[in-house]
């Protein structure tokens, strides 16, 4: 793929630039780029060669090709992944934000390879966001656990969930051995659980969410917090999610409504 990608860049490198008068040279550069991302000319999902080969590509400054490719990043129709590269950015995939589901039931795609990568698991006291959230004293006890989603190698999702120490006290252990949140929710008596709600909202990377996600700080990501409530009512997690704006299409889905009635994407 890698020749493809240098192939068609070559291609985008043949005709010459308008007068910098007309639009600036790194606008075109932009105009080219970002054309070729959307037409499938640059396949989605390669990597882009380094900007020393670029720039002698277009025959321009690397300050001048990088403006270009920062403002396409900024768009998501590239996406730069730290000590990696830059890539074009991938087809979404579809997921579906359900209540009570595996995370990997969530995705339409079932020969999908997904797996879990533990980043940290630790106890602390509540924030006022937290404590709010799962109803519990300021300060109360809690335990957070910070992990990432990967699909076939790929990272597309990051999330903090926090717990109450006092429902769940055998936490680490249980996790230690099994791996899963469910395992832990069935330990402590929880069968079975729904999630409350869930909000979106859209942002930029923060320093913490770029390192964990492998992504350059100031991407454009979605984010997703959530509540899930066990049988009775009370909560038992408060999630907080980053995903790849451009890695992934949500689906809200409501459990209640039949299946013929259409459901709310969010398309990224």
């Amino acid at each position: 793929m890698t020749e493809q990608i240098s192939s068609a860049l070559y291609e985008l490198t043949v005709t010459h630039f308008a007068p910098r008068s007309t639009r600036p040279i790194w606008l075109q550069i932009y105009d080219r780029i970002g054309a070729a991302c959307l037409d499938g000319r640059l396949a989605a999902g390669g990597r882009l060669p380094g900007e020393n080969q670029m720039s002698d590509m277009f025959g321009v400054s690397r300050v001048t090709l990088r403006r270009a490719l920062s403002r396409l990043q900024q768009e998501g129709l590239l996406q730069a992944r730290k000590g990696v590269g830059i890539y074009v950015r991938q087809v979404p995939l579809r997921y579906t934000l359900d209540h009570g589901s595996r995370f990997s039931d969530g995705l339409v795609k079932t020969d999908l390879v997904v797996t879990a990568r533990t980043l940290s698991l630790l106890r602390g006291v509540a924030s006022a966001e937290e404590a709010a959230a799962l109803n519990v004293a300021l300060g109360d006890a809690v335990i957070r656990l910070r992990r990432l989603r990967l699909v076939d190698g790929a990272v597309i999702y990051r999330s903090v969930k926090v717990f109450p120490l006092e429902r769940f006290p055998d936490f680490e252990e249980v996790y230690a051995n099994a791996g899963s949140v469910r395992d832990v929710y069935e330990a402590h008596g929880v069968a079975r659980y729904r999630r409350a709600e869930t909000r979106v909202s859209g942002g930029f990377a923060t320093r913490s969410e770029a390192e964990d996600l492998q992504l350059t700080r100031d991407t454009p990501v979605l984010r997703t917090v959530a509540m899930n409530l066990c049988p009775a009512g009370r909560p038992i997690e408060f999630n907080t999610g980053t995903w790849l704006l451009t890695a992934v299409e949500l689906v809200l889905k409501d459990p209640v409504r039949p299946q013929t009635e259409p459901t709310e994407r969010i398309q990224l």
